[in-house]
């Protein structure tokens, strides 16, 4: 207690409550905040608590402290600083921001506030730096870094949706990228906007043109895109091919309406039911990522950026092969490919035929063979009887 004084400010741990406040103990020496003087809650939450107070008066066995008096100074403190670029020293280094101390304040630095681009605040500081700062919330002691630097966001207000900017690449995200435009002032480029195909083909550091889609500098805000300054895919396709040319592509992805088909670098789409002559058939379940074959090109909307290519319109139709192969009365062999309230379908290879409920006396199971004559040739549509 010697080198303690009146006024001055302790720092401590709560180590229980007692009736009247808590008490805690600090290089062994105790110290007694009452409640009246505490601004704490009055339950078991506090044990473990650190807390700075003043010292207010000595007993003969502990230091009585008054944190509400330190609280209020801390207050008046903190709004003499309001609007000052003050120093502060960081006392630790978070996720979420920076742990400082002001003037015997501790204070935060969120990690928003600390720069004006996408940096990684950790590799940057160290414990015991000295920094500039200003105060943003006195209540919640909330400081910034990055308010007591020139604005670079005050560049580009001369900037409007519509105008094209080159950037620089610097950073990669899995939804997309951000870009710098040179100054600091950092926008985001969704991997939707990036090209026609939503494929994130950029590099870190590639220089690229871009088209603002929306610029807020009041909010930091700055949205662009890159795709409005490509070529359309249907565009480039439309300038080599037309409807109902046969081309040469390679299955590169499936999806639930269909694939994608890459036709000399550029993806057009084929939809399930321009994939097989049988009915319900996907193209997952008759093709592989990586097949090439034929296709015929069934629609091109440059305007929509929408080009549709057949498969089974590139090969001859197997029902019309059939039907010259084939007449009435014939006995085929097939297999059960699923059956139905109303009869089976049979699959005869390249065709499936239909099979009324009122046209076969059996038990059937999916896979099972069937041998039944020819009763219908219309079309696509193929039935059978035992």
């Amino acid at each position: 207690m010697k080198n303690l004084n009146i006024g001055d400010v302790v720092e401590f741990r709560i180590d229980k409550i007692i009736k009247g406040g808590f008490v805690g103990n600090k290089d062994g020496v105790e110290f007694f905040l009452p409640k009246s003087l505490s601004g704490l809650r009055d339950d078991e939450s506090v044990v473990g608590k650190v807390v700075k107070a003043k010292v207010k008066e000595f007993k003969q066995n502990s230091v009585v402290v008054d944190r509400k008096a330190y609280l209020n100074d801390v207050k008046e403190k903190l709004s003499s600083l309001k609007d000052q670029k003050v120093k502060a020293k960081v006392l630790k280094i978070k996720p979420n921001g920076l742990v400082i101390d002001v003037d015997g304040i501790s204070g935060f630095v969120p990690k928003e506030e600390i720069f004006y681009q996408k940096i990684n605040h950790k590799d940057y500081f160290e414990e015991g730096d000295e920094i500039d700062v200003v105060l943003l919330d006195e209540n919640r002691r909330v400081f910034s870094i990055k308010r007591t630097l020139p604005n670079p966001w005050d560049e580009v207000r001369s900037l409007n949706p519509g105008d094209r900017v080159k950037v620089k690449v610097s950073h990669l995200t899995d939804y997309g990228a951000f870009v710098d435009l040179g100054n600091g002032v950092e926008g985001f480029l969704h991997i939707s906007e990036i090209n026609w195909d939503g494929i994130n083909d950029l590099t870190l550091g590639e220089e690229i043109e871009v088209e603002i889609v929306e610029i807020d500098p009041d909010n930091e805000r700055l949205r662009v895109t890159r795709k409005n300054l490509l070529t359309k895919p249907a565009v480039e396709f439309a300038s080599k091919y037309k409807v109902g040319d046969i081309v040469e592509g390679v299955i590169t992805k499936f999806i639930n309406v269909g694939a994608f088909v890459e036709v000399d670098g550029i993806v057009v789409l084929m939809p399930n039911k321009f994939a097989s002559y049988k009915k319900g058939e996907k193209a997952s379940d008759i093709f592989k990522v990586g097949d090439r074959m034929e296709f015929r090109v069934v629609t091109i909307s440059p305007d929509e950026n929408k080009v549709i290519v057949s498969r089974k319109d590139a090969m001859p139709n197997p029902y019309e092969v059939f039907a010259n192969e084939h007449k009435v009365g014939d006995e085929v062999r097939g297999r059960v490919k699923y059956i139905t309230d109303f009869g089976m379908f049979i699959d005869l290879g390249d065709i499936e035929a239909l099979v009324r409920r009122e046209d076969f006396k059996g038990e059937y199971e999916v896979g099972d063979e069937f041998v039944g004559r020819i009763v219908e040739i219309n079309g696509d549509r193929i039935k059978l009887a035992e």
